[in-house]
């Protein structure tokens, strides 16, 4: 019974439809264009006959409409609905908008697949040879690799579009343009470099300048004006980002005192230790005036209500935790007077006045992969996990991050610490026994000897593992030899606690893709210094949270001026949600002969099939 080749996607796609924002200029004059709309939104005023011959039916630009007008609203299957198949099919006028507006519905139902065929349909067409057709194409694509974070392929087109647009047209790219390049991790910045673009190089140049986790926010628009000032003619320069015009309008001095409220005693000490290591790394990294710092020990109050107040008589700025989950529940109930950023969050986080919340939190590092897998169209994932607690509830966010992502789980399993369970774990995922129950099958039928082989099932692109490397290095030999070599494993940076033996058979951790903060995928780090050979990965990572605690205590002001705003840190590109949770994007990361190396997405993915119980 021959294999099934499994064909491999090459396409890589991109994330987020972002919102126009207007933006003023520091100190330089600006064009007042009307605002504009996006690719597919408005009709030309260009004769029919240069689209197509054909008018469209009232009918068909109805259904445009009323589609259009859902996808403005955010809801996007009724906007597919609304569109139908016939405008996409019918020669008309409207037929060449009508498929990217249905290209861009595709990608935000996290189809990019789709997205990108609608798009050479309408590539196909002879009116997309025109000049403004061929902008909206661009544009189109480029939204589509923002919404799938693709930003290295979104930036290079919107680089390439700078050239053609004018007035508002012209600053709503360059704003979509600086967002895709806040959210490179710094490897792609590296990468991106060697491109050797048109302009790029100074909008990495300032992009850079928010990236220097050594600067204060006043010191920071200081090197911004002094590049504006050298490069007067530049994009960057006439148009500044919206992040520097906030900067500006704060008119704010950073902090002057900052409270570290941790449990200094106890259970948590020695992580409390660390990520006070981590904080005062960067807090003596910082060149300009640095904020008083206290230190309340949470442990020596009955409750966590009266070491806030403890906190608040020292009239802090900024508080940094608590730690405690059962104290940030209790804090997220309270009136507080002072900004507060715990370092913890709960399964259910409400807005709360002046309460932030920060910590190494795994979903983060689950949104980060299944965005990652669905750029080489990957959607169909199962989960194995160990049956250690924190395994199980880990396994738990995927199912409920993969159901919001739209995400495929056809298999949920876990295991007992064993090697005979473990095999019945793999058998059980791969539809082994099902193969072996046909060929018996096929035997009783012909009543003969088959010559065949055991098969996995096809189905799948990849396995959420949920383990120690310890467990995955057992795991993916496993795999291999149920012939699912070409089914990678993703894991979150649980599975990175710990290096690889030095005498380890390298294949078996390679094809395994994890999330790593960059305090640890990087070498070259400020944060090495304060940790030793001997500090686990855990502790590196609180170092790393420590260190970005006090980046945000200076930096929070912005996050809360400016939704869009993106910090690359230690722990990886911070943003914040409406609901005042930082988020992290961490790297990606897999193993190359034992040492950690970025992943690809297209390396390890592959289409997958029907499986055979399916059929």
């Amino acid at each position: 019974m021959s294999l099934i080749n499994l064909r491999i996607i090459s396409l890589t796609v991109c994330a987020l439809l972002l919102s126009a924002c207007s933006s003023t200029n520091l100190n330089r004059s600006q064009d007042n264009s009307p605002q504009y709309a996006p690719p597919g939104s408005q009709e030309s005023g260009a004769p029919d006959s240069i689209y197509h011959p054909y008018k469209a039916p009232k009918e068909l630009t109805d259904a445009y409409d009323n589609a259009l007008q859902s996808y403005k609203d955010g809801d996007y299957l009724k906007a597919r609905d609304a569109l139908g198949d016939k405008i996409l099919t019918t020669p008309s006028r409207i037929q060449f908008k009508a498929l990217l507006l249905a290209s861009l519905i595709a990608a935000k139902r996290d189809d990019p697949m789709s997205a990108m065929d609608l798009l050479a349909q309408a590539e196909a067409l002879p009116s997309a040879n025109e000049t403004e057709n061929q902008i909206q194409i661009s544009e189109t694509k480029a939204t589509i690799f923002e919404h799938t974070g693709n930003w290295s392929e979104a930036i290079k087109l919107r680089l390439s579009l700078d050239d053609t647009l004018t007035g508002d047209n012209k600053k709503l790219n360059q704003a979509q343009l600086w967002t895709s390049i806040q959210n490179l991790t710094d490897t792609q910045v590296l990468e991106l470099k060697q491109a050797n673009l048109p302009n790029l190089n100074g909008w990495l140049t300032i992009s850079n300048i928010l990236r220097n986790q050594t600067l204060s926010i006043e010191q920071q628009l200081v090197q911004f004006q002094q590049w504006q000032g050298q490069h007067p003619e530049h994009p960057a320069a006439i148009n500044p980002p919206l992040d520097f015009q906030i900067i500006a309008k704060l008119g704010e001095t950073p902090p002057t005192k900052i409270v570290l409220m941790l449990p200094m005693s106890g259970k948590l000490e020695r992580a409390s230790q660390a990520i006070i290591k981590g904080f005062f790394s960067a807090y003596y990294h910082q060149t300009n005036k640095r904020a008083d710092i206290a230190i309340v020990n949470t442990n020596d109050y009955k409750e966590i209500s009266d070491a806030i107040a403890a906190a608040n008589q020292l009239n802090p700025d900024v508080i940094i935790g608590p730690l405690k989950k059962n104290n940030v529940a209790r804090i997220s109930q309270m009136n507080l007077e002072h900004p507060v950023i715990a370092l913890n969050q709960l399964e259910s986080n409400a807005k709360v006045q002046n309460l932030f919340y920060f910590s190494l939190s795994s979903e983060d590092d689950i949104h980060e992969l299944i965005s990652f897998a669905k750029q080489a169209g990957a959607k169909k994932a199962a989960i194995l996990s160990t049956q250690d607690t924190w395994a199980l509830r880990q396994s738990d966010e995927f199912l409920q991050t993969a159901q919001k992502d739209n995400i495929s789980v056809t298999a949920n399993l876990s295991y007992k610490n064993t090697s005979s369970d473990r095999q019945r774990a793999v058998q059980k995922l791969l539809l082994i026994n099902e193969s072996k129950q046909r060929i018996a099958l096929i035997k009783r039928w012909t009543g003969e000897k088959v010559d065949s082989v055991v098969r996995p099932r096809q189905d799948l692109d990849y396995i959420y593992f949920v383990g120690k490397l310890s467990e995955a290095k057992q795991v993916r030999p496993l795999l291999d030899y149920y012939f699912a070599q070409s089914i990678p494993m993703l894991s979150s940076s649980t599975l990175n606690d710990t290096p690889p033996e030095q005498n380890i058979n390298f294949s078996d951790i390679e094809r395994i893709i994890f999330t790593e903060i960059p305090a640890i995928a990087q070498k070259n780090n400020t944060l090495n210094e304060v940790s030793t050979d001997r500090d686990s990965n855990i502790l590196r990572r609180l170092h790393a949270l420590g260190a970005d605690a006090y980046l945000l205590a200076n930096r929070f002001p912005l996050f809360v001026q400016l939704k869009s705003t993106r910090l690359s840190a230690n722990t990886g590109i911070i943003t914040m949600d409406k609901n005042g949770i930082f988020h992290k994007r961490p790297e990606i990361m897999t193993y190359q002969r034992g040492h950690l190396v970025n992943a690809i997405s297209t390396q390890f993915f592959h289409k997958a099939e029907t499986s055979d119980a399916q059929k």
